[in-house]
């Protein structure tokens, strides 16, 4: 699997809306356990997110291509004499 930028905010935005659902889950079922457990769970997932967000911005700024492959010299023409 090779990352990508794209893949990166693919990610992010996936684990964003996990974050979501675990505090929209406390306040649908207030218990004083599930509340403090949601929060605190999603604001780790929450920060997560952001992280993955910042690290593919940071990529893309640099000019980061993960799905160029490594140029092995197989193809190269052998040296002149």
């Amino acid at each position: 699997m090779k990352i990508t930028v794209e893949r990166l905010v693919t990610i992010s935005a996936a684990v964003t809306l996990a974050a979501l659902l675990l505090m929209v889950i406390s306040i649908l079922f207030p218990t004083p356990v599930l509340l403090v457990m949601s929060m605190s769970l999603g604001q780790g997932i929450g920060i997560l997110s952001l992280a993955l967000y910042l690290l593919a911005i940071a990529l893309d700024l640099q000019g980061f291509r993960g799905d160029v492959e490594e140029d092995t010299g197989a193809g190269a023409p052998p040296p002149t004499p």
